[in-house]
């Protein structure tokens, strides 16, 4: 089973100049589904598909065994303007 830290650890490890991640288990605790948020200055100049793709790639492994998984990814600057 997937869980929220398993993901945490994975975006940790592999997305360069990783600002902040929101992990979120929306399957009611069962691991199946989960909704991420990734902020990072490596998304700086990418569009919204090359960004998911980088995220995809780092947490290819955990996706595969997931029923479910929603990315949202944004600059250092992008999230501060949206958290404020």
């Amino acid at each position: 089973m997937v869980t929220e830290s398993d993901l945490k650890s994975r975006l940790e490890s592999n997305i360069p100049d990783l600002f902040s991640s929101i992990v979120t288990d929306i399957s009611a605790g069962c691991g199946q589904s989960f909704d991420v948020v990734v902020v990072s200055n490596t998304f700086e100049g990418k569009n919204r598909l090359m960004r998911n793709r980088l995220v995809n790639k780092a947490l290819k492994n955990e996706i595969a065994q997931i029923h479910a998984f929603t990315c949202k990814c944004y600059t250092e600057s992008e999230w501060k303007k949206i958290v404020v």
